[in-house]
C-alpha cells in the first residue's frame, strides 16, 4: 500500500509539473518536427511515458523528492531504506556536488566584486585571505599569489592556515583536487557515506573587525563549499562505483572555472542519471560536458545539438530561432508521449517543459563560447523563467546567481540563493559575502536609483 501510495503522489507531482494550466488543443498541435524518429525515441521523457518503465520510479518516494522537489536530504533518506537505493543515491549526491560547486562559485564572485574590485579603506586586512582562495577557485591564479601574499604579510587571524596552505599549494604542485589546502579548511571532516549528509562541525564564518569603526565585519571562506562539493562527489562515486565515468560526464558543466578540465571516458549513461533532467539523452551528457563548437558532429547523437543546429551560424546563436525549436521539441516530445503511453497524461507538459529547458541553456553556453553577451543574457533570462516548480535546478539557479553578483545584481543573486537555503545543507554559507555584498551596493546607490 506505501507503494502504491508513493507511485500516486508521484503521478499527482509530476502533473503539476512547471506550474500552469494546461494548453489549449491548438496550442498542443505538433509543429513541424525538429527531431528525427529515432533521436524522440532515445530521450527519457518518451522512453518514461510508458507506465511499466516509469514503474519503479513511481513505486520508491525517493525519486518524487527529487526530481520532482530537488529536496535532496528527504531523498537520501528514502534512498536510504531497506534495501538501499544504490543509484538513487548516486544521483542525490552528484546534484548536490554539481550545486556546492555553483555555490563556492557565488561566494567566490561576490568575494572578489566586494573585497577587491570594490574594497575600501575600512576592510580588514584578513579579507585579503578570502580574496585570494577565490582567485584560485575562479581560474586566476597569478591574482592569488598576489593576495595571498598580502593576506599572510599583515593578516594574522583564523584565516591564515587556509591561505597558507594555499599559497604551497600554488608554488609546490596545484595539482587537482587541493587536498592540502581543503584539510586545513574548516568544514566537512565526516568519512564519506554514501546516504548520508557531512556534519559543519565548525562555524562557516570568521569575524574581524574594520580599521576605522571597530565594526563586526563576517568573512566567508569558499573553500569550505567546494570541501563540501568534493565530499558529496566522493560520496557519488562509492554509491555507484559503476558509474563512475558517467558521474565525471555530468559534473563536468559545473566545475568551478579553477578546475581543471576532465575528460570522461566513453561510458554510459544510466537513466537514473537522466530522469527528470535537463539532458534528454547520453550524448546529450556529452555535449554538455565537452562543449563542442561544431555541432554537426553532433546532431546523430544528441537529441539538443539535432534541434539546435540550425540555429548556429558561425559560431553564432540565433535566439529566436532558438525559442521556436525549443518550442517545436516540446511540443513533437508531448505528442510521441501520447503515442507512447496510450493517451495524454498530466505529467506529459513537466516532461517536455525539461527537455525546452535544456534547449534553452544549452543554445546559452553556445551564446556564452562565442562571447554573445546580449544573446547569452536573453537565454538565460528566458531559461530562468522556465526553470520553476520540478525544472528548478538548484545547480543552473546558483550559476545564474554567481552571473548576478558578477554583475553586481545582487538582489537578484540573493534571491536566487535564499530559494536554495534548506535543500542543499552548506550553500548557506555563500550568503556571507553576497549580502555584504548587497549591503555596500545598496548603501552607495543615489537616492532614486533602484538597487541592483
Amino acid at each position: 500500500m506505501g507503494a502504491r501510495r508513493a507511485g500516486w503522489v508521484l503521478v499527482l507531482l509530476l502533473a503539476q509539473g512547471c506550474g500552469g494550466p494546461p494548453a489549449s488543443p491548438e496550442a498542443q498541435k505538433p509543429s513541424e518536427a525538429v527531431l528525427s524518429g529515432a533521436l524522440v525515441t532515445q530521450t527519457w521523457p518518451v522512453v518514461m511515458a510508458d507506465a511499466a518503465t516509469r514503474a519503479p520510479y513511481e513505486a520508491h518516494p525517493g525519486w518524487a523528492a527529487l526530481v520532482m522537489r530537488r529536496d535532496y536530504p528527504a531523498a537520501l533518506q528514502a534512498f536510504g531504506g531497506s534495501p538501499p537505493v544504490p543509484a538513487g543515491q548516486a544521483r542525490a549526491h552528484l546534484e548536490m556536488s554539481a550545486a556546492l560547486r555553483q555555490a563556492a562559485h557565488l561566494a567566490a564572485r561576490a568575494t572578489v566584486v566586494l573585497w577587491r574590485d570594490e574594497r575600501r579603506e575600512e576592510d580588514p586586512p584578513q579579507v585579503d585571505c578570502v580574496v585570494g582562495i577565490s582567485e584560485i577557485l575562479l581560474g586566476e591564479p597569478d591574482r592569488a599569489v598576489g593576495s595571498l601574499a598580502t593576506c599572510l604579510a599583515g593578516a594574522p587571524g583564523s584565516l591564515t592556515g587556509p591561505a597558507a596552505a594555499w599559497s604551497r599549494w600554488l608554488r609546490d604542485s596545484a595539482e587537482w583536487p587541493p587536498a592540502t589546502p581543503l584539510d586545513a579548511t574548516p568544514g566537512a571532516v565526516d568519512p564519506v557515506t554514501p546516504g548520508r549528509l557531512p556534519d559543519l562541525a565548525t562555524p562557516s564564518c570568521h569575524v574581524f573587525s574594520d580599521t576605522v569603526e571597530g565594526r563586526e565585519v563576517r568573512v566567508a571562506d569558499p573553500g569550505v563549499l567546494l570541501k563540501l562539493a568534493l565530499w558529496h562527489e566522493a560520496a557519488a562515486r562509492q554509491a555507484l562505483p559503476s558509474a563512475d565515468g558517467a558521474i565525471t560526464l555530468l559534473l563536468a558543466p559545473w566545475r568551478l572555472p579553477g578546475e581543471p578540465s576532465v575528460l570522461a571516458p566513453p561510458m554510459p549513461v544510466p537513466m537514473e542519471c537522466l530522469f527528470g533532467s535537463t539532458l534528454l539523452a547520453p550524448g546529450d551528457a556529452a555535449l554538455a560536458a565537452e562543449g563542442p563548437s561544431d555541432l554537426d558532429a553532433w546532431v546523430g547523437r544528441s537529441p539538443i545539438a539535432a534541434v539546435i543546429a540550425p540555429c548556429v551560424q558561425e559560431g553564432a546563436i540565433r535566439v529566436d530561432c532558438a525559442n521556436d525549436r525549443a518550442q517545436g521539441l516540446f511540443e513533437q516530445l508531448l505528442a510521441a508521449m501520447r503515442i507512447r503511453g496510450g493517451g495524454e497524461q498530466g505529467f506529459h507538459r513537466s516532461f517536455g517543459e525539461l527537455a525546452r529547458l535544456g534547449v534553452l541553456r544549452e543554445a546559452e553556453r553556445i551564446a556564452g563560447r562565442a562571447g554573445d553577451d546580449r544573446a547569452m543574457g536573453l537565454l538565460r533570462l528566458h531559461a530562468v523563467d522556465f526553470s520553476i516548480g520540478s525544472a528548478a535546478e538548484p545547480a543552473y539557479l546558483l550559476s545564474v546567481a554567481a552571473w548576478n553578483a558578477g554583475n553586481k545584481n545582487a538582489s537578484r543573486a540573493a534571491d536566487l540563493l535564499h530559494a536554495q537555503e534548506g535543500r542543499i545543507p552548506g550553500v548557506e554559507v555563500a550568503r556571507i559575502p553576497l549580502d555584504a555584498l548587497q549591503v555596500r551596493i545598496g548603501r552607495e546607490s543615489a537616492p532614486g536609483v533602484p538597487m541592483h
